[in-house]
């Protein structure tokens, strides 16, 4: 059997240790984590091995040569553009004359290619992916199979709302030479979101093979060395160059410890260093080949360095990464997590903080402490977004140099010379980071409209109304913590970017790959005051109507919604009572409306996002009722068929659909998702109070009745929501032990998992923020809904004791 090794990686979220070296070639103990692979297949007799190759390429050519010094044979493959995991493959295609088995150069696994290989022989398949199982499972791609090992989903990359098991891909593919027929050469194509795809459309044999043993994709600094201490501990069968002593420690050739070295394993000291008298190594250190320690009180603690460096008299490094050839000078100390690229000096006495990136050929400065990484930007962190968006603190997380970097990230997604529409908050923060967003795109090519102060959804509308290719909202967030903005993106229809439009953002500011333009071409801003005006008018003519008779008790933030909602009560001409305090609760909101005969009162937050409702009786209306209330809107303003409501809605949508024959389908709980299925006319029933409070003035109206009778009307439902505890770490599994459990049962995996019961439902939903599930239970009556909650809840917990260590 042939073999493929994926060798193209730039392992971005490793720099700077990538900055000058290919992720395949990042030492492990000193050797290249590719070197492993390569040992890996030869130990199961693979030896005619091709090598796909694009970053840095020379590198990895000069190390292994033609394999001959491995013990293999090596063929280099080199794309001179991104052709995608499958589409490199085919690069290889006339060499792959036999069935053969793809496996990454940058990861790092003992499993059992030989059981692997044998199965997908016995299961006569065109394609098996080796599998196992991970603490958490959002960073790769989770594989569901049938009880007969066949495939039956793909998640790349999911949400926790789509982690149905920890059961993911690693990369390892048996594949035949059929696989090739189903793609060109020289086209960008991905194993697992195209060609796997395929084959399963075809009903072509797919099969996953969950292996035992270890298994780490160092994809991150974190993991790089963990993976590390992993090997110290013997957690992965490979071998470990060099003697091995007492206590763990293993010391390579012609290294020369003095005596009185204090050294606690387990640890790695590789040849020809040098380590001096009064020098401490401490546990989970690794120091590479030709590294020099030199004299007193230096202390080294869950450390790696590589190659080449120099360590001077009283340095403390815990926690730390050096990369070849760092000169860290006289008593300077270097701090948990924090990353030293090649040829950097770290001057006397100096101090990198926690978590610090300095790239390679920098000093820091003598009697300095470095707070910030050494490198343009201050935010280099893979997964930016967050529900509504991305969200940080002011000041810390959130600067303007971080906007402006972020903006040029963004600036990649959309063609230079078109235009962006901007809003923001009335705070002076969200207006700051928003100018320098705006600077950001006009440095990119692109143009801006200036929407001003306002809510979301005005911002949305004049994004889906204009000639815009996309909109940014910045505001600040109301959750109960202090100083937290949030920047939302919005595409060319006003709606949440997708996923994928997320990721493209992500690499692009984590690789700093921005567009370059000349001067004459940056972008310019307009001024678009009208935007909230376009939306009031809007609204007032959807609303047709004589409204004279109606008086409402309305309580908003006036900071952010004063113009929009004096321009829509004036062209409502109904009776208004306005508090502007925002202070009484909802019951007090409730005593005003009775005290005054209004209709109905509206409480708005501050993004006119979310509301509070109260009936002319004066009782406040349940979020739940709220939301079927919504979706009557929906019914009335949509004349579609098809009617698109969120997973956790009860199941009495069905039976009020039914009344105007429209088909139920069900969307994800993301905010995406969800306005994609409710959009009219540039509006949202989710997340636009304003235009839900128009919308409820209008029904009333027509159906000539109070809120209460209306609301009455509705038949009646229990809906329970609970919350459950659940580290990151053990979601995953606690998800593949609940899909297991129901595997006899009725389920929709749409977002989370659907169980349903007679006369109900539990829906299962992992929170994308917060270490918890979230539990809906939908049945006949309250105490069928608890039983229900109280049921998976109790689950959960139980799985957490009885699997989760």
């Amino acid at each position: 059997m042939k073999a493929v090794i994926m060798a193209g990686g730039k392992g971005t979220r490793l720099r700077p240790l990538t900055s000058n070296t290919p992720k395949p070639m990042v030492p492990l103990l000193d050797r290249p984590v590719m070197e492993y692979t390569i040992e890996l297949l030869k130990k199961h007799g693979i030896t005619e091995i091709a090598v796909t190759v694009q970053y840095l390429p020379e590198v990895i050519r000069q190390y292994f040569g033609d394999g001959s010094d491995f013990g293999v044979k090596l063929h280099y493959f080199e794309e001179n553009s991104p052709l995608g995991t499958a589409g490199s493959v085919k690069n290889a295609e006339a060499f792959l004359d036999e069935t053969f088995i793809v496996i990454s150069g940058d990861a790092l696994t003992d499993f059992d290619l030989s059981e692997a290989i044998a199965y997908h022989e016995r299961n006569q398949a065109v394609a098996t992916l080796v599998l196992t199982t991970v603490e958490n499972p959002l960073e790769f791609g989770v594989v569901m199979t049938n009880d007969s090992g066949e495939i039956i989903r793909f998640l790349e990359k999911p949400s926790w709302g789509e982690v149905f098991s920890d059961t993911v891909n690693t990369g390892i593919y048996i594949l035949e030479t059929e696989i090739f027929k189903y793609f060109d050469h020289g086209k960008e194509f991905d194993f697992s979101k195209d060609l796997f795809p395929i084959l399963m459309r075809n009903q072509r044999p797919l099969y996953g093979y969950v292996a035992e043993g270890y298994w780490s994709d160092i994809g991150n600094l974190v993991q790089y060395r963990q993976t590390q201490f992993d090997m110290l501990d013997g957690k992965v069968e490979v071998t470990i160059t060099g003697a091995q002593l007492d206590g763990g420690v293993w010391v390579g050739y012609n290294a020369k410890i003095d005596p009185d070295v204090t050294v606690s394993g387990p640890c790695f000291i590789g040849n020809n260093c040098v380590v001096e008298n009064g020098v401490k190594i401490k546990p989970y250190t690794v120091v590479g080949a030709g590294s020099v320690l030199s004299g007193r009180r230096v202390t080294l603690e869950r450390t790696v360095l590589w190659s080449n460096n120099y360590i001077e008299q009283g340095v403390e490094m815990k926690g730390g990464t050096c990369c070849h050839n760092v000169v860290t000078r006289l008593g300077a100390i270097v701090r948990e997590g924090a990353v030293i690229g090649d040829n950097c000096t770290i001057g006397i006495k100096s101090v990198v903080q926690p978590g610090i990136k300095v790239f390679p050929n920098k000093a820091v400065e003598a009697h300095t402490t470095l707070n910030h990484s050494l490198i343009w930007g201050e935010k280099n962190v893979l997964n930016l977004f967050g529900q509504f968006g991305v969200k940080g603190t002011c000041g810390i997380d959130m600067t303007t140099s971080f906007a402006n970097k972020l903006a040029m990230a963004y600036a990649t997604t959309v063609a230079a010379g078109t235009t962006v529409g901007i809003g923001h908050d009335s705070s002076r923060f969200a207006s700051i980071i928003a100018g320098s967003f705006a600077s950001g795109l006009h440095a990119s090519g692109v143009h801006t409209y200036d929407f001003g102060t306002g809510v979301s959804a005005v911002t949305r509308y004049a994004v889906h109304r204009l000639d815009c290719k996309g909109g940014i909202h910045v505001r600040m967030l109301e959750d109960g913590t202090e100083d937290q903005l949030v920047i939302e993106f919005l595409d060319e229809d006003g709606l949440p970017i997708s996923k994928g439009m997320e990721r493209k953002i992500e690499n692009a500011h984590a690789q700093e790959e921005f567009r370059l333009i000349k001067p004459d071409l940056a972008g310019s801003k307009k001024i678009c005051p009208q935007a909230g005006t376009l939306y009031s008018e809007q609204l007032v003519d959807m609303a047709k109507g004589d409204y004279e008779r109606y008086t409402i008790v309305l309580e908003f933030d006036n900071r952010n919604m004063n113009a929009v909602i004096a321009g829509l009560l004036k062209g409502l001409n109904c009776k208004v009572i306005q508090l502007n305090r925002m202070t009484s609760s909802p019951a007090e909101l409730g005593k005003w409306v009775r005290s005054a005969n209004a209709d109905f009162g509206i409480r708005l937050d501050a993004n006119g996002q979310n509301m509070v409702l109260v009936t002319d009786e004066g009782e406040v209306v349940t979020d739940e009722l709220l939301s079927i209330l919504q979706i009557m809107i929906q019914i009335r303003n949509k004349q579609d068929e098809t009617l698109y409501v969120p997973v956790h809605v009860p199941n009495i949508v069905e039976e009020l659909a039914g009344q105007y024959n429209r088909q139920v389908i069900h969307t994800k709980a993301d905010m995406r998702s969800i306005m994609e299925g409710c959009e009219h006319q540039g509006f949202h029933v989710y997340g636009d109070a304003i235009y839900t409070f128009v919308s409820i003035m209008q029904m009333i109206a027509d159906e000539g009745m109070a809120l209460s009778r209306l609301l009455a009307t509705i038949p009646s439902f229990a809906l329970l929501k609970e919350k459950v505890a659940c580290p990151w770490t053990e979601k995953g599994k606690v998800m593949r032990l609940l899909m297991e459990e129901t595997k006899e049962k009725q389920v929709e995996l749409i977002d989370g998992i659907k169980i349903f019961h007679d006369g109900g439902w539990t829906l299962i939903l992992p929170d994308n923020e917060e270490p918890v599930f979230r539990v809906f239970a939908n049945a006949a009556s309250q105490q069928a809904a608890r039983e229900l909650a109280v049921t998976y809840t109790q689950k959960i917990q139980d799985y957490r004791k009885r699997y989760c260590p």
